[in-house]
């Protein structure tokens, strides 16, 4: 089944790619020094927690000042840039710290889970997410949707088990669809008027591999690839809060709406730190013919269109001997740029290219702001700007209270520029499952010229497993 891609909805198939050549890094540490599943600023993936990763803001209470060298020979020197909430591998970390409310009643089942990957190598996790949205107007007269989210994801370590170096092969299990009613949240909301999808990825397929891909990690995190079905807005112009199961639902403030991306297919990204003061190189290709469920190798390889990325970007934990908390460029400091360019399609859409930026830093210990925008030549948005902030409360650092705002201006010159802003706090019953009510309000939505504003009110829920 071809992608729900959030742009499918107005009118275009999905659109993908990425190649990757970086240069050739000056030579480097002998060994890695961490286990290369030390991502997620938490120890190993062993940690018996649900499958979710951490929020930008959960830092551990006695996480080391970022400027302080690294005195433990077991911490990389460099964070790994490839693993991401959304990848296989960051959804199997926990949200953050456990927080003073109830204990789950799964610690069994989370201990045998443990066991498990100590004796196999083989870690398993999982997640099940409903999401309710109310829109108060609606172009298709559809008031409310309801979409379902269930994912199973697999981590195993092929070769190396243990080793700093160990190649992983992960795999993730998804099906989603609308609960009740007639569209899910992602078509909803389009439906409604948002030319921004109000829920970035609550889409609708039937159950199937949506990920499988091979990943590895070298000398310390120096130097990273991934190879295979890979959903790439992990890796192009991330960021802290680009999750919608966690974090804010519009694409708006998830990928950039100005990137033409590609979703689910076959694809390559590496990364890489060629000094020792932060800079960082990535990139990738991919195809952007996207299918939720399929393969699409014999897209990559027999077709000459490729989507592109190449990006150059400063990360704060780089040399201080801590792996980045929340995944990828997704430092609690960061700053990049991402270049990218799509070749034009069978379907007759035309070549499209553009570039992107990101600023994401703490201001203290739990409140992080940020400021994103990009511009772009042949894709259904010109340009974007947006500008947020997250806290984690200190009393309950598993909860997460985001607010943001931006705008984006669609490249059709009949719509005009549409402005959302979203309000959300996430709150932690257990430690593997959470409630999160959304507000957003959109303005000028450009699919619906005749209505001033839209307001989207939402209830998500997510237990991991």
């Amino acid at each position: 089944m071809r992608s729900c891609d959030p742009r499918t909805g107005v009118g275009r198939a999905s659109l993908a790619f990425a190649l990757l050549l970086l240069p050739a890094f000056p030579a480097i540490a002998q060994d890695a020094i961490a286990p290369a599943d030390e991502a997620a600023g938490l120890p190993v993936i062993t940690h018996p927690d649900p499958e979710a990763p951490p929020d930008p803001t959960a830092v551990a209470p006695d996480a080391a000042p970022q400027d302080a060298p690294s005195t433990d020979d077991d911490e990389p020197l460099y964070p790994t840039l490839l693993e991401t909430t959304l990848s296989v591998e960051g959804d199997l970390e926990p949200d953050g710290p456990p927080g003073p409310r109830r204990e789950t009643a799964l610690a069994p089942w989370f201990a045998w889970k443990q066991g498990l990957t100590e004796r196999t190598g083989l870690t398993i996790g999982g997640s099940w997410g409903l999401l309710w949205q109310n829109y108060s107007n609606s172009r298709i007269d559809q008031q409310d949707a309801v979409g379902s989210k269930f994912t199973l994801n697999l981590s195993w370590a092929v070769d190396n088990r243990g080793e700093p170096d160990a190649l992983m092969f992960d795999m993730a299990i998804e099906d989603r669809r609308p609960v009740g009613t007639d569209l899910p949240p992602l078509q909803a909301g389009i439906g409604a008027g948002s030319g921004v999808p109000t829920a970035a990825t609550w889409g609708d397929f039937s159950l199937g591999v949506t990920q499988a891909y091979i990943r590895q990690n070298l000398a310390g995190n120096r130097f990273q690839y991934a190879v295979g079905k890979i959903f790439a807005p992990n890796f192009v112009n991330a960021y802290p809060f680009f999750d919608d199961n966690r974090q804010f639902l519009s694409l708006q403030f998830s990928t950039s709406p100005t990137i033409a991306v590609p979703l689910r297919g076959f694809g390559a990204v590496a990364a890489g730190f060629p000094t020792e003061g932060g800079l960082y190189l990535k990139g990738g290709i991919f195809t952007p013919y996207s299918d939720d469920t399929g393969w699409t190798v014999d897209d990559f390889f027999g077709e000459s269109a490729k989507f592109y990325f190449f990006e150059t970007g400063w990360s704060g934990l780089s040399g201080a001997g801590m792996p980045i908390h929340a995944r990828g460029p997704m430092d609690r400091n960061n700053f990049h740029v991402t270049t990218w360019y799509r070749d034009a399609l069978n379907d007759g859409s035309p070549r499209a290219y553009g570039v992107a930026f990101n600023a994401n830093f703490m201001a203290g210990e739990d409140f992080m702001w940020f400021v994103r925008g990009g511009w772009s030549n042949g894709w259904l948005a010109d340009a974007n700007l947006s500008a947020g902030l997250g806290w984690r409360p200190p009393t309950a650092p598993s909860d997460l209270l985001g607010f943001a705002g931006g705008w984006t201006s669609p490249s059709n010159d009949f719509l005009e520029t549409q402005y959302t802003a979203e309000l959300f706090y996430r709150y932690h019953l257990t430690e593997n499952f959470a409630l999160t009510p959304v507000l957003q309000l959109v303005l000028n939505p450009s699919l619906y010229p005749t209505r001033d504003s839209i307001t989207v009110l939402s209830v998500r829920s997510r237990i991991t497993f």
